[in-house]
């Protein structure tokens, strides 16, 4: 268990260089298994195709791959380390408040941070919430920075063992994890939902602009939840213009990434936008006399459900705009109606992630959007969180994820949109 004076006496910013540190190894990694590919494995593969050729190939893929793993893992320490910094760093305002609280009310703190004793019979109902804001806060801070620094010790302990790891996909895998652990240390920040509204509000306000900032990007969907955050700050997280509910778009990717959906249509990924967008509250585009074969809808028709052999197809495709489920169709119809492309700096929770196809592959349009996802989080480093169908993976990290999508499928160019429905 944390105890008051080593949360006080904490230095979160050692964390921070050292999580910037590990960042900056795991990007020499990948540069270094890019050019291993590039320069090495690519160039004997073409030029030496006899036995001797191939195996020093083979020799420079076992490297690369190496190297890759490396970056996932490395990447994996430089998250957790991030949760760390960002944790203490909010316990450490939680501190701050409790110490203006016990000065304005004449309060005076012990060493553990408790109040030294209780207010006189006689106090005023405004010290008496102090104290009993105090009690809170600190309670609220000490399990924050016990079980971020719990939850970061396991992580690393872990990790270290996995050094091991030269298959990428497994050291993928772990990198997911590691993103788990990071919104897990950040979602210990916020207090529990049954706390006193009063406290609440108490340690919101404990924090600074920027801190307030952070949260209201990283875990939109808790904080919405929570008695005593100011309206105004539900509102903005919510959209300002009432079109929908981003909140609620998130809440529902976070609750059914990996839920089967009613209509298949192979591959979800643009459909379980839709799907969120409409739990939102966006209202569909229709068109009385083109219906779902118009090409400026965005709407869900009436399919037959007929299980007719090779009829599926026609009827899903029948029963849903070229908006609805298709990548490309999506992001165009969204931008041409009032929505915004975003630079990755600017992203936030409810902003749709495109795919765009920007280097060669036979199966993909070159241009054209090929993947949908939805931003479902943003660190305080501006790392960005997402959430997505087919293949189905819930907060995983854009900059991790990223360079295995343009392993296997070529360049891609990554673009943000925040959608404003001009049709309503």
């Amino acid at each position: 268990m944390v105890t008051y004076a080593e949360l006080i006496s904490a230095h979160p910013q050692k964390w921070k260089d050292a999580a910037d540190d590990w960042a900056a190894l795991a990007k020499y990694a990948l540069n270094a298994a890019n050019d291993v590919r590039e320069q090495g494995a690519k160039p004997l593969a073409d030029n030496w195709a006899d036995e001797v050729g191939a195996a020093a190939a083979g020799d420079f893929v076992k490297l690369a791959d190496q190297l890759e793993s490396a970056y996932d893992l490395l990447l994996s320490v430089k998250m957790v380390m991030e949760g760390m910094h960002s944790s203490l760093e909010t316990a450490m305002s939680t501190a701050c408040q409790i110490t203006d609280l016990s000065r304005a009310h004449d309060l005076p703190l012990g060493d553990d941070g408790m109040p030294l004793q209780c207010p006189a019979p006689n106090a005023g109902a405004d010290t008496q919430q102090a104290y009993n804001d105090i009690v809170a806060l600190r309670a609220h801070a000490l399990r924050q920075a016990t079980e971020a620094d719990e939850k970061t010790a396991a992580e690393l302990y872990r990790l270290a063992g996995m050094v091991g790891i030269s298959d990428p996909e497994k050291a993928l895998k772990e990198q997911n994890r590691a993103s788990h652990v990071e919104m897990d240390i950040l979602a210990a920040e916020i207090p529990k939902p049954n706390t006193d509204p009063a406290a609440v509000r108490a340690w919101w306000n404990g924090l600074s602009e920027k801190q307030q900032y952070d949260m209201m990007r990283a875990e939109p969907v808790k904080l919405a939840q929570l008695d005593g955050i100011p309206e105004s700050t539900k509102r903005e997280m919510r959209g300002t213009d009432g079109k929908f509910d981003r909140v609620k778009m998130v809440e529902y990717a976070l609750e059914n990434w990996n839920q089967e959906d009613p209509v298949d249509f192979g591959n979800n990924c643009t459909n379980f936008v839709s799907n969120a967008l409409a739990h939102s509250g966006m209202q569909e585009k229709t068109s009385f006399w083109a219906g779902t074969r118009g090409d400026d809808t965005w709407m869900k028709g009436n399919p037959t459900g007929i299980p007719l052999p090779g009829f599926e197809q026609v009827d899903r495709s029948l029963g849903h705009s070229k908006t609805w489920a298709g990548a490309e169709n999506q992001k165009s119809f969204m931008l041409k109606h009032g929505g915004e492309e975003i630079d990755r700096s600017q992203a936030r929770p409810g902003d749709i992630i495109y795919y765009d196809q920007a280097g060669p592959n036979d199966g993909l349009q070159k241009g054209a959007a090929h993947h949908a996802a939805i931003v479902t989080g943003v660190m305080p480093d501006g790392e960005i969180k997402y959430t997505q169908h087919s293949d189905p993976y819930q907060n995983a990290s854009l900059q991790g994820r990223l360079p295995a999508v343009e392993k296997g499928e070529g360049q891609q160019r990554v673009r943000i949109v925040r959608p404003h429905p001009d049709w309503y």
